[in-house]
């Protein structure tokens, strides 16, 4: 009688096959069972940044299997985070503030102080408020009686200063950073940039050395600004001045040639801080005009810049600009007239055009030039 086989030692090696038909009978793949291995997995990280990328299911053998994961329909890609400020930057922001502290000039200040104050207009896109007003026509007319004269100015408008004669001015060395100021005989011309608060200039007189501050200011309330203020000073203070600087003009010594030809071409070329008056030197008016034939067989053109006078002599500063297409060698002993000396500020002329073409000549004779000539 044979004895019967126990059935678990033979029917162990056959249980992963019955494992696997059972899973069969139920519906279940290979596929479902790797990927609810994966979704329970570490893996579903990348699916909150919105990527799904491919991964490798090991079997029961260590064996990869080349199955990608596909995210549920209902799970929805997260955006992605913007960068976030955590402070690295604020090394940086104090140094910039920290180099914007600088030392500000005078206008610089005077344009701080406008803004502080709600000078500067609205940038509110609106017609009206961009909307420039005229100038007011006529001219409005301040008399100098010891006190400053205020100037008030439009923003980017010309008003025109008028000065009862040719004046040097005095202003700070950033007055460029608000304003726009050119003196030219004896109007000063002025542009504001930007509103800025009072900033004092000084208007120094040519002819007796007299001195007007002038307080110009632009804001608001000066928009509507005449086009021409013309400055007057007051008769018995100007009769007083003019009378002082006639006795100190007969007291200075007189300027010799080589003086006078200096201060002839400090007026021509120096800095407006530097051209200022000599005593015993007054200006004398002069034409403008070309004057023809000045320097013979010579094609150049010649126009009488200033002329200045003390005791019996004078000098007359004359622009002289090559119109020919070749260098020229200034010759002095050609020129017309009679005269006592004659000075160049270069000798030699660059061609037409060029930017040595032009230069300057100083005249000296004991009669004005136009008696000269």
């Amino acid at each position: 009688m044979s004895h019967p086989l126990p059935l678990r030692p033979i029917l162990r090696p056959l249980m992963p096959a019955l494992g696997l038909m059972a899973c069969l009978a139920t519906g279940y793949s290979l596929s479902a069972f790797a990927q609810v291995q994966e979704l329970t997995g570490v893996g579903a990280a990348p699916e909150l940044l919105g990527a799904a990328p491919a991964t490798a299911a090991t079997g029961p053998e260590n064996s990869p299997v080349a199955t990608p994961v596909v995210a549920p329909a209902a799970v929805k890609a997260a955006p992605m985070v913007g960068d976030v400020d955590l402070g690295q930057d604020m090394d940086e922001a104090a140094a910039g503030q920290a180099a914007s502290a600088t030392v500000l000039g005078v206008a610089q200040k005077a344009a701080r102080e406008a803004a502080l104050e709600g000078a500067v207009p609205s940038t509110r896109k609106n017609a009206a408020d961009h909307a420039m007003p005229a100038h007011r026509e006529g001219v409005e007319r301040a008399v100098f009686a010891r006190l400053p004269v205020r100037v008030g100015l439009p923003v980017k408008r010309e008003r025109l200063i008028t000065l009862p004669s040719p004046a040097v001015l005095h202003v700070p060395s950033d007055i460029e950073a608000v304003a726009r100021v050119e003196a030219i005989d004896r109007t000063i011309y002025v542009t504001a940039l930007v509103p800025f608060a009072p900033i004092r200039i000084v208007a120094e007189l040519i002819e007796g050395g007299q001195q007007i501050p002038l307080d110009l200011v632009a804001n608001t309330q000066t928009a509507a600004a005449s086009q021409e203020l013309e400055v007057f000073i007051e008769r018995g203070r100007g009769a007083q001045a003019a009378s002082q600087a006639s006795s100190a003009a007969d007291e200075a010594p007189a300027a010799d040639m080589v003086e006078l030809t200096r201060f002839a071409s400090r007026m021509l070329y120096a800095p407006r801080r530097l051209a200022v008056g000599q005593p015993g030197i007054s200006q004398v008016q002069v034409s403008h005009r070309p004057v023809l034939g000045l320097v013979r067989g010579a094609l150049v053109e010649t126009v009488p810049m200033g002329q200045w006078r003390s005791a019996g002599l004078y000098v007359t500063a004359v622009r002289i600009t090559n119109k020919s297409s070749q260098p020229l060698d200034i010759p002095l002993d050609n020129l017309r007239g009679k005269w006592l000396a004659v000075t160049a500020q270069q000798g030699r002329l660059g061609a037409a055009g060029s930017e040595a073409d032009t230069s300057a000549l100083y005249l000296i004779c004991d009669r004005a030039f136009d008696a000269c000539l």
